[in-house]
């Protein structure tokens, strides 16, 4: 019988530490009572070496004391907790690794262990890499608020940060402005040498945009060949300087078309301001796009007051 005993229990010690992902058993007193399996060196370090030490000693504080809070919360709960968390390998003591030190993401089940063989309450902590599947989220979050081309903000995104920002405005009494501008060359250049050129056309615009607004505001591409901006805590006759000189800055780039020629890019552009408690964003983009429609065909620049 004993024989059996040991067979069984080796058996289920083998399949154990075969496991890919940790197992990590947790102490109500805070210590890392065992560790079982975690046998993927792609995705975890070698956990043994903390057995038996304290979360304090090994992780950050503000770690530690998450940490400790979960294990507890499931020990009084006898309940599954589950948690995730961002932890790179150089933050804990004690262990070594070779994999990149970027913090990897994890997401934890924390169950209490109905045993009394670690002389203390504790739990299971079953730990699971989540990286990819977090690059993966952000990717896809990405893409839902960016323009694929320039990556400036899509339409939509932008417009729910100007309501945002127009909310702050309002709510602290500070200026806000708002500017938009147009290309005036874009549908030449793509009738005459294909939308390559034209993509060729939209990125040197960007670029000239974002190398000006920096970090005085945010910037969306409402269409293919418009662009917008707001600006908080700007007055509109700051703004009107800013959007001047992105203007000036698109002008001054020079792209090459496929017959050797060169070409400059212009612009129109319109520039409002917030002037009342009870104007939206929407309001803001009425106006910003009356104050250029009345510029199209021209390469000038016009305030609204």
């Amino acid at each position: 019988m004993s024989e059996q005993f040991d067979r069984i229990h080796s058996h289920i010690e083998a399949i154990a530490n075969a496991m890919p992902d940790p197992i990590f058993v947790m102490g109500q007193d805070g210590t890392y009572l065992d560790v079982i399996g975690g046998s993927d060196r792609s995705l975890y370090a070698d956990a043994h070496p903390l057995i038996g030490k304290k979360y304090h000693d090994v992780l950050p504080e503000k770690m530690a004391e998450r940490f400790l809070k979960v294990v507890r919360k499931s020990i009084a709960s006898n309940y599954l907790q589950e948690i995730e968390y961002q932890l790179a390998d150089e933050e804990v003591d004690g262990i070594e690794s070779e994999r990149a030190s970027e913090g990897q993401w994890y997401e934890a089940r924390v169950y209490p262990l109905n045993s009394d063989v670690y002389d203390q309450p504790a739990v299971i902590w079953l730990a699971i890499n989540i990286t990819s599947r977090k690059h993966m989220e952000e990717q896809i979050e990405h893409l839902s608020s960016n323009d694929p081309l320039t990556n400036l903000y899509n339409r939509d995104y932008f417009l729910n940060i100007v309501d945002e920002e127009v909310n702050k405005a309002q709510l602290n009494n500070r200026p806000l402005s708002m500017a938009k501008i147009n290309l005036d060359c874009f549908k030449r250049i793509t009738d005459a040498f294909g939308h390559e050129m034209g993509d060729k056309a939209i990125l040197m615009a960007s670029h000239a945009i974002k190398n000006v607004v920096g970090d005085l505001g945010y910037i969306g591409r409402l269409s293919c060949d418009q662009f917008m901006f707001v600006l908080p805590d700007v007055k509109s006759v700051d703004a009107f300087r800013i959007t001047k000189l992105a203007q000036e800055t698109i002008s001054a780039q020079r792209i090459k078309l496929d017959d050797g020629e060169t070409t400059c890019l212009t612009s129109h552009a319109g520039v409002t301001e917030m002037r009342a408690e009870t104007e939206n964003s929407q309001i803001l983009f009425k106006r910003v796009n009356k104050a250029i429609k009345a510029l199209e065909g021209t390469r000038e620049i016009t305030k609204t007051m």
